[in-house]
């Protein structure tokens, strides 16, 4: 397999933001100029933005500043003309969050300390925590990304891609998640605590009364961030139960879910929560960005269709009780998000050289020729 090189990211706190403050602003107020002049002069690309502003906006701050905000501004820039050609009523894109943004030459690690300057001989130190010096120990370090109270650290190793033998089919659901194997094994994930930690959220947050919208805000987006943290660590248990298996990850490609439960269409206010609240992509971030870091393949299959046929004949399933599906032609019951998972299974290892195990064919046997004629022969005659 070829080589390939994957990246991720670590972070931990720090408690610089009254020192960076001053760069902060910096990098803030020129990474909003170049949106200006980007749009002003129709310019697409950070090359165009680097002539045009460059030795404009240079000042007694590193200059290393001036090229991670205006690749932060051409990336805003793309990410707004796309949206603008779906919606022309779209707002022009403003950065009022501190942060920043710096490439691998423009700091230093050393004696387990990251050192960020700031003006000539002047620099800002962060102590760096013994998890984040053991993820990025053997790696190479790419850039950085400093927000009021996070240090964030890119790192990427290149691997070689593997050919597994087995691959796994996911079920993503509301409540659980289901796989099914080529060896025909099959492990149902509860997630039922994820949606139990929501909706307690949910209930809590619908009891805030505060007429100030600021003060409102700000506690949403402290209780949000606790549902948040609670939640993805759930889905991280699980999607790494599934990736430690070491087997290539076959996955729904899930699109337009959550037009199905919009107001309007017929549905209660709750279940409309409960439905939009659901983590299925979150859940496949995960899977797929540890699958990748070690080399696992990912497909993603056509989602339509597979609960509700059959995985054996390909039949229309009837609905039972407890979410348990018939087969009139097979006469068997199936538990739906099995049967679902197998029929994933089956649409992912179509064109690889791996098969589900009760699926595997007889080859069938020769018989002998007692009688033929000359075109029969089994071989040419020579002279």
């Amino acid at each position: 397999m070829p080589l390939s090189r994957v990246t991720k990211c670590v972070w931990q706190h720090h408690n610089r933001k009254t020192e960076l403050q001053p760069v902060f602003d910096y990098f803030r107020s020129i990474a909003n100029e170049a949106i200006r002049t980007g749009i002003e002069k129709n310019i697409t690309s950070q090359f165009g933005l680097h002539y045009e502003l460059y030795y404009r906006l240079r000042s007694e701050f590193y200059s290393q500043y001036i090229y991670g905000a205006l690749r932060c501004a051409a990336s805003k820039l793309k990410f707004y003309r796309k949206m603008k050609r779906k919606n022309p009523q779209i707002k022009i894109p403003h950065i009022s969050k501190n942060h920043l943004i710096l490439e691998g030459g423009a700091y230093k690690i050393s004696d387990g300390q990251i050192r960020i300057p700031i003006r000539p001989r002047q620099h800002c130190r962060i102590k760096l925590n013994h998890y984040v010096l053991e993820q990025i120990r053997c790696a190479k370090i790419g850039s950085i990304t400093i927000t009021e109270d996070k240090l964030i650290i890119s790192y990427s190793k290149q691997i070689t891609g593997q050919n597994p033998v087995s691959f796994v089919a996911i079920d993503r659901n509301l409540d659980n998640a289901t796989t099914y194997d080529t060896q025909d094994k099959f492990t149902i994930y509860d997630l039922q605590k994820a949606n139990q930690i929501k909706q307690t959220y949910r209930q809590l947050k619908s009891k805030f009364k505060r007429n100030d919208v600021r003060i409102r805000e700000r506690i949403f987006a402290k209780y949000g961030k606790k549902e948040r943290n609670r939640v993805h660590h759930i889905l991280h248990c699980t999607s790494k139960q599934i990736v430690d298996q070491n087997m290539g990850i076959i996955l729904e490609d899930i699109k337009g879910i959550r037009k199905l439960y919009r107001r309007g269409n017929g549905q209660g206010s709750k279940f409309r929560a409960r439905m939009n609240s659901w983590s299925f992509y979150e859940l496949q971030r995960q899977i797929e960005y540890k699958a990748r870091w070690l080399g696992l393949p990912v497909k993603y299959v056509k989602a339509s269709g597979t609960s509700s046929k059959c995985a054996a004949c390909g039949s229309k399933m009837v609905p039972e009780e407890h979410r348990m599906l018939s087969c009139p032609h097979c006469n068997i019951v199936v538990d739906r998000d099995i049967n679902a998972a197998r029929n994933i299974l089956a649409r992912g290892t179509r064109v690889v050289p791996v098969g589900i195990a009760g699926e595997a064919m007889v080859e069938e046997s020769k018989k002998n020729i007692l009688k033929v004629d000359a075109v029969q022969l089994p071989y040419q005659l020579t002279r």
